[in-house]
């Protein structure tokens, strides 16, 4: 029985299958920001669970050729879980193309997905709001040796931290980002050119406070913080451990780390997370960052503060405005849970949402 006012509808959705990229040889670093195992699953039998006829759409190349035969018109919405693969703006590609065809989707359009896609684009939006974010500095794809100097007037505070600028998933993370001293800097910046050679790099500040995914539903004026997990690590591991692989004691997230069996990461999404008055601060800057960049529908926004103060500021690390649904996993489902909001209900109200704009199209 279907557990929505809406009458049933056609649903294409949309998602690339991590398995068939790994089957084409790509790495799982190179595949970490596509669709885990079960998601898609989870999301095409609670969408049918709501009442409604799906269709899956595995990726932009299947896409592509649905538009061209017209099979689009069939089809009342597409959910969107496209991550894209290739390009440095590869979240905007399907929306762009669901664009140029006037179709309904989920989640942001093409220009929103663009410039969150690109963190230190995204900053300067940011700055320009007036909300939070730490101070930066781009080292280009094409510059070959650091201006050491340049970065000491700008960034003179040692930690920093570099990744970056158009990957998440926390793709290319390692120990080796948090950097102490100038000739850390520049060794570092060397590792990741040679895991991301066609990238620029992102270079700004450590903040060494606390840490939080903040969950955000609907759009513009009908936005709310439904939830937020807080990561928590304890301290850093010296260099030794991290040359051993040990990351139990990391105190960022690393691929690595994240495919550990080990316990460096303590997750809580539970409302007494929401209670505590930093949260509701952080919480405030997730949600104005979420509409000044123009995010629809559902996703994340990640904070970190400065410090662990009690008058730390709460700076955004970037925005998500797609993302990650796997049940009992991604932070957005699970801190939705956890307050309240269960699955079913977080996808149908996803699906208002941004039914939500047709009918204003008609008003």
């Amino acid at each position: 029985m279907a557990v929505t006012d809406n009458p049933p509808l056609n649903i294409a959705l949309i998602a690339e299958q991590r398995s068939t990229y790994r089957d084409q040889g790509y790495s799982e670093e190179e595949c970490a920001a596509l669709t885990h195992s079960g998601e898609v699953e989870a999301v095409l039998s609670t969408l049918e669970k709501l009442g409604h006829h799906v269709t899956l759409v595995p990726g932009i190349q299947s896409l592509v050729k649905h538009l061209a035969v017209g099979t689009n018109k069939d089809w009342d919405l597409f959910f969107n879980m496209a991550q894209g693969f290739h390009g440095l703006a590869r979240e905007a590609q399907v929306p762009a193309l669901l664009d140029a065809y006037q179709a309904l989707y989920t989640f942001s359009d093409a220009a929103t997905m663009a410039l969150c896609q690109n963190k230190a684009h995204t900053k300067i939006a940011l700055a320009h709001h007036k909300i939070p974010t730490a101070p930066f500095w781009v080292v280009p794809r094409e510059e070959q040796t650091l201006s050491l100097p340049s970065f000491a007037e700008t960034l003179p505070h040692y930690p920093l931290f570099i990744k970056p600028v158009t990957e998440g998933s926390s793709k290319g993370i390692d120990g080796f980002n948090k950097v102490k001293e100038p000739a850390e800097l520049e060794r570092a910046v060397q590792e990741l050119r040679s895991i991301f050679p066609d990238e620029d790099i992102l270079v700004e500040p450590f903040l060494s406070g606390q840490e939080l995914s903040v969950s955000i539903l609907g759009t513009g004026a009908h936005s709310r913080v439904i939830g937020a997990t807080e990561f928590m690590w304890q301290k850093a591991p010296s260099d030794k451990q991290v040359r051993n692989g040990d990351y139990s004691n990391l105190e960022f997230a690393s691929r690595k780390s994240k495919s550990s069996d080990g316990h460096m990461l303590v997750v809580r999404n539970d409302p007494a997370v929401m209670a505590d008055p930093q949260v509701k601060a952080a919480c405030q800057v997730a949600l104005d960052a979420w509409n000044a960049l123009g995010c629809r529908d559902a996703g994340r926004v990640d904070i970190r503060f400065s410090s662990n103060e009690p008058d730390a500021v709460p700076n955004v690390l970037e925005v998500n405005p797609i993302s990650g649904l796997l049940p009992g996993h991604s932070p957005l489902a699970t801190s939705a849970e956890g307050n309240g909001l269960p699955y079913e209900k977080l996808l149908a109200a996803i699906i208002q949402s941004a039914l939500n704009r047709r009918a204003a199209c008609y008003n």
